[in-house]
């Protein structure tokens, strides 16, 4: 439950600061100018850039907060780099004609791979364990 309880944490941050990250990327791409990304320029491609960015971040922070809640150990090393590297991926598959499966990926991505970093010990001692006896 407590695995779950993160997971679902990061997701809805995470889906909160991508919103966040979308507004603010519009109006500085619609105020300031936005270079040319996932084929749109201006306010688009500023407002997809930094709502991708804010889904990651904002998956690191939910599982930060609940991993306090929990009162459990947290490694900001391992979790950092791997935010860097769902951003990173995030970025680079993102284009305005993908597939939508595309786009649930860059949405799900960041949590999934943040719980799974962060609870890997539990994985493999429940599996050690279960074929163990």
């Amino acid at each position: 439950m407590k695995i779950f309880a993160q997971f679902v944490s990061s997701l809805v941050s995470g889906i909160l600061l991508g919103v966040i990250g979308l507004a603010i990327g519009s109006t500085i791409g619609g105020n300031f100018g936005f270079p040319a990304f996932g084929g749109n320029a201006g306010y688009e491609s500023g407002g997809v850039f930094f709502a991708i960015v804010g889904i990651s971040l904002g998956s690191l922070l939910g599982i930060i907060v609940v991993k306090k809640l929990q009162k459990e150990q947290y490694k900001y090393a391992i979790t950092s780099v791997v935010t860097i590297i769902t951003t990173c991926v995030g970025i680079v598959l993102f284009n305005y004609k993908m597939p939508p499966a595309i786009g649930l990926l860059i949405l799900l991505m960041p949590s999934v791979m943040l719980t799974a970093i962060t609870n890997w010990q539990k994985f493999l001692k429940t599996n050690y364990s279960k074929n163990r006896t």
